[in-house]
């Protein structure tokens, strides 16, 4: 999401611009939620706040609002109500829903005749309410600029065609100006729409697997569980940190999916672990519909084992499954997968809603829903769909519909494997030529993670050193020519890890050096070889990766 202190302020605002404040009208019949909230917000906004709807309309009458939140359940006047008359008034101000989980048929309410633009669960968090209001001004800010610019097209417009008749360069200058700005308009129009969707869908795919991190994480601190529990939750927080992983990167790469700047990252990984992990997660889910849910993915012993990429495979599977769950009311969806000429088949089969043949080919495109039941309010952004065939192109896969209308949807998904056996034989190729290490430099300037490569290296009987910055890297380098290997994070007060490697190779430029970073950009890999490092690993570390890159002698 954008910062919002670098939105501009509209431009036909009075007074002073720098001290200009948007307006945040807040409806609520509870007293200490509209005091929370006027002291939480108060600083950057100007806050209006009224205890019933009544009282909202009056102050929406007399002031000029430029967001209006305002809670369901109230006395006299419920929001949804409220909302409609605010309509009748002035439509232009976004408009936010308090509600609780229980208030379907209000939300669906509010989407129809409120025209929301969000809506929130009670009771609400200022870490998930505020990125919704920055989110709803901007795009309010975006509209309203749009419309500065269509009166400007027609101004334009106007004054151009009165030139029209006495100059012919007035009007080639006219049709070249309407061309430039129509594709501004749609730019920032598109623009807009990305945005929105994006931070949509952000909140709910950061959520799930922190709910299992931060859930497991207190279990397994409780003093009544076994040792079993305890291993059984620590994989469960392990496995949602990786996920989580997996989905902050793909926040990151979202933008290059398109651009084709992403990169595949296939790793060894089990398929009955994949099939397992999506049961699990989607069991419950399904099960709270009414609805049927069978997997079929018996493959052979050794068909399992193969390399991916778990990530973006995960996610393309995830998407078809949450697309087949929302759009399903009655009988099931099944998924079946086997692996056939060295390629992963999955086939995802439902039997909801169907699509007709002629709307096939816009399934996949961002953005597009294609449910016509005013009646039924189905969740989500419409990118789903176009998420998976982007990353299913990025591993030079397919994805196939067939589906009728009213007669449910069967999606094939076709990706390509590196066979096990295959990847190991290379690996084992590389590791039996590697160097064996038994003095190792830890630079690193975060103690926690210092730590954590003492404990990984614990059972070896490896010379540990260790550095907090470059410059310490480059004299215990200078001072004891014994260490063969240094683990060198990249980035460090003083002198960061790039140059403390430029300086190191001067005086010992065969000594190894693997550069260990946050940075997981190819910039940043391409930077940190140009600087003299000889391989790279990206956090978090794990001994896996380190056995991928060392042999330790004395083991």
């Amino acid at each position: 999401m954008s910062n919002f202190n670098s939105i501009r302020v509209f431009t036909n605002n009075p007074g002073n611009m720098e001290n200009f404040k948007y307006s945040i009208l807040y409806v609520d019949d509870e007293e200490i939620n509209l005091r929370v909230f006027k002291s939480t917000f108060e600083d950057e906004f100007d806050v209006y706040t009224a205890i019933s709807g009544a009282e909202g309309l009056k102050i929406f009458q007399d002031n000029k609002i430029d967001l209006i939140i305002t809670d369901q359940r109230m006395p006299e006047m419920t929001g949804v109500e409220f909302l409609k008359h605010v309509l009748e008034h002035n439509p232009e101000p976004n408009r936010i829903l308090l509600t609780g989980f229980s208030d379907i048929d209000a939300l669906s309410s509010a989407v129809n005749v409120g025209k929301i633009y969000q809506y929130i669960n009670k009771p609400w968090d200022e870490s998930e309410l505020k990125p919704v209001i920055y989110q709803a001004l901007e795009s309010y800010y975006l509209k309203c600029e749009n419309q500065n610019l269509t009166q400007t097209l027609k101004e334009k417009n106007i004054s151009l065609n009165q030139e029209v008749e006495e100059k012919n360069k007035a009007l080639e200058q006219l049709h070249k100006s309407e061309k430039e700005l129509r594709i501004a308009k749609e730019k920032a129009e598109e623009s807009d729409r990305l945005k929105t969707s994006f931070l949509n869908n952000m909140s709910h795919e950061i959520r799930t697997p922190l709910n299992g991190i931060v859930g497991f994480a207190e279990l397994v601190c409780e003093d009544d569980i076994t040792l079993e529990d305890r291993k059984t939750f620590s994989r469960y927080i392990s496995q949602n940190s990786h996920d989580l992983l997996n989905i902050i990167q793909n926040i990151v790469q979202l933008s290059k999916i398109e651009s084709g700047m992403m990169k595949c990252m296939p790793v060894e990984v089990n398929c009955d672990e994949i099939f397992e992990q999506l049961y699990t997660e989607y069991k419950g889910r399904f099960a709270q519909k009414g609805l049927k849910i069978t997997f079929d993915c018996m493959l052979k012993e050794d068909e399992k084992h193969v390399f991916l990429d778990k990530g973006k495979t995960l996610e393309i599977i995830k998407q078809l499954l949450d697309n087949a769950l929302k759009f399903t009311e009655e009988g099931g969806v099944s998924l079946r997968g086997y692996i056939q000429d060295n390629q992963l088949h999955i086939i995802i089969k439902d039997t909801g809603i169907g699509i007709s043949p002629e709307y096939h080919s816009l399934v996949f495109e961002r953005f597009r829903k294609l449910e016509k039941n005013t009646q039924k309010l189905y969740r989500g952004n419409g990118i789903g769909l176009s998420i998976a065939l982007g990353y299913t192109k990025m591993l030079d896969g397919t994805i196939d519909l067939v589906s009728e209308e009213s007669k449910g949807s069967k999606f094939t998904l076709v990706l390509p494997l590196v066979s096990f056996k295959k990847a190991s034989e290379n690996f084992n190729r590389h590791i039996t030529n590697a160097v064996k290490i038994s003095n190792i430099l830890i630079v690193e300037d975060e103690e926690d993670n210092a730590m954590l490569l003492k404990f990984l290296f614990k059972n070896t009987n490896a010379m540990l050193h260790l550095a907090s910055d470059g410059q310490q890297a480059i004299d215990i380098c200078s001072a004891n020519p014994e260490i063969d290997l240094v683990l060198m994070d990249l980035r460090m007060p003083l002198i960061d890890g790039f140059e403390a490697t430029k300086e190191i190779k001067k005086f010992r430029p065969e000594l190894k050096i693997i550069a260990q970073s946050a940075y997981a950009f190819e910039s940043d890999r391409r930077k940190a070889m140009e600087a003299g490092c000889d391989d790279f690993i990206i956090k978090p570390l794990n001994k896996a990766k380190l056995q991928k890159l060392i042999v330790l002698a004395n083991k």
